[in-house]
């Protein structure tokens, strides 16, 4: 197994101080596509504007389509992505999220180089 390998990879100092990146990709249900785009706006400025070590927070929508949408974020370091995702802005956001998908969301992670 090699560092490509995620079931090999050991989180160690160095990487806890690396920045993490995430890409979310999200398929809503036909018709729901305003509603989603006005949550996760909202949810995207809030997290910019209140959360520590959040470097950045954009929300896409992929052209072509009312209903797929990414987003992608930087945080400082895995602390601070970890305590993004115990926020009570992700808890009022994500019931409503959930409700609007029609199909479950992806995560990919990344470390910065």
């Amino acid at each position: 197994m090699d560092w490509a390998d995620p079931s090999s990879y050991r989180l160690g100092a160095a990487a806890s101080s690396q920045a993490v990146c995430a890409v979310l990709r999200a398929e809503i249900h036909p018709g729901f596509d305003t509603e989603a785009e006005a949550l996760l706006r909202e949810l995207a400025l809030s997290v910019r504007d209140a959360e520590v070590g959040c470097d950045s927070y954009v929300v896409t929508r992929e052209i072509g389509s009312r209903n797929h949408f990414a987003v992608h974020a930087q945080f400082a370091n895995m602390d601070a992505f970890e305590r993004h995702a115990d926020t009570l802005l992700m808890a009022k956001a994500m019931p409503r999220l959930n409700a609007l998908l029609a199909t479950p969301m992806s995560m990919e992670i990344f470390f910065a180089v």
